[in-house]
C-alpha cells in the first residue's frame, strides 16, 4: 500500500512517518511525503497513485481542501485521512469524501487507531467486487463505489456515487453475499454500505454524498449498534 505524508512543517511530517513504521500489519506499506499541496499533485501528474493520503488542511498557497479536490479528479477510491489544528476543517471533509480526521494535538494518541481501520477498509472494500449479470453482460464493480442497493422486485438497483446499476437477484441475496463486508439492511428498500455511511439522525441516513435515506424504525436499535461497532473497529 502506497501512503502518502502532504505537510508543510517537517515536525509534523517526521511524527506521522514514525507513527506510520510502528504500525503492527501484515501489509508492505511504501511512504512518500510531500512538503505542499503542489508537490501530491504533481505526483498524480506522472501517474503514482496512493491508497491513503495523510492530508494538512493548512498549507501555503493549495490548502488541503484545494488539494483534495483535484486528487478526487485522479482517483475516487484513495482514503483520505484529514490532518489539521482547527476542527472546523473536519466538517469540510465532507465535501471531498474525506475517511476521518485526526488533530495535530492528537495525532500520538489517535492516527494509530485511524490508520489500522482505514487498512482494513481497502481490504475489505477496494481490493472486492461485486458482480453484475444481466442477460447481455457480467461486470464487476467494486464494493467501495457502492453507496447502496434498492430493491426493484426480483432485481436490485446498485447506486453508486457516479453512476446505477441493475442486477438480476433479489436485494435478500446480496443482503447474504455482503453482511459480512460491512453492508447492512435499514428497510425492506434498502442495504447500505456503512463505508459510506456518514450520519444517523432520527428517521433517516446520510450519506457520503449528501444523500438521504430513511429506515425501519424497527430496525433503528440494531443499525445504531452495528454502525458503532463499525466505528470502533469491532466487525471481523
Amino acid at each position: 500500500m502506497n501512503i502518502a505524508i502532504c505537510d508543510d512543517l517537517e515536525q509534523h511530517q517526521l511524527e506521522m512517518k514514525k507513527i506510520i513504521r510502528d504500525l503492527e500489519t501484515d501489509e508492505k506499506l511504501r511512504l512518500c511525503v510531500f512538503s505542499s499541496g503542489e508537490e501530491l499533485l504533481e505526483a498524480y501528474e506522472k501517474n503514482q497513485r496512493f491508497s491513503i493520503i495523510l492530508l494538512d488542511m493548512q498549507m501555503k498557497k493549495l490548502d488541503g481542501i484545494q488539494t483534495a479536490k483535484v486528487v478526487r479528479e485522479y482517483d475516487k477510491d484513495c482514503i483520505i485521512i484529514i490532518v489539521t489544528s482547527i476542527l472546523e476543517y473536519a466538517v469540510e471533509g465532507y465535501g471531498i469524501n474525506a475517511f476521518d480526521f485526526v488533530l495535530k494535538s492528537a495525532v500520538s494518541e489517535k492516527l494509530k487507531d485511524v490508520l489500522l481501520k482505514a487498512i482494513r477498509n481497502i481490504k475489505m472494500y477496494h481490493n472486492q467486487s461485486y458482480l453484475i449479470q444481466t442477460r447481455d453482460k457480467v461486470a464487476g464493480v467494486k464494493l467501495s463505489e457502492i453507496l447502496y442497493f434498492e430493491s426493484n422486485g426480483k432485481k436490485v438497483i446498485v447506486n453508486c456515487d457516479d453512476k446505477t446499476l441493475v442486477n438480476n437477484e433479489s436485494i435478500s441475496v446480496a443482503q447474504k453475499k455482503l453482511i459480512s463486508n460491512g453492508f447492512i439492511r435499514v428497510s425492506r428498500y434498502y442495504l447500505v454500505n456503512m463505508y459510506h455511511l456518514k450520519e444517523i439522525r432520527v428517521k433517516s441516513l446520510v450519506l457520503s454524498n449528501g444523500e438521504v435515506l430513511n429506515y425501519s424504525s424497527k430496525l433503528k436499535s440494531e443499525l445504531k449498534e452495528k454502525y458503532m461497532e463499525y466505528m470502533m473497529e469491532d466487525i471481523r
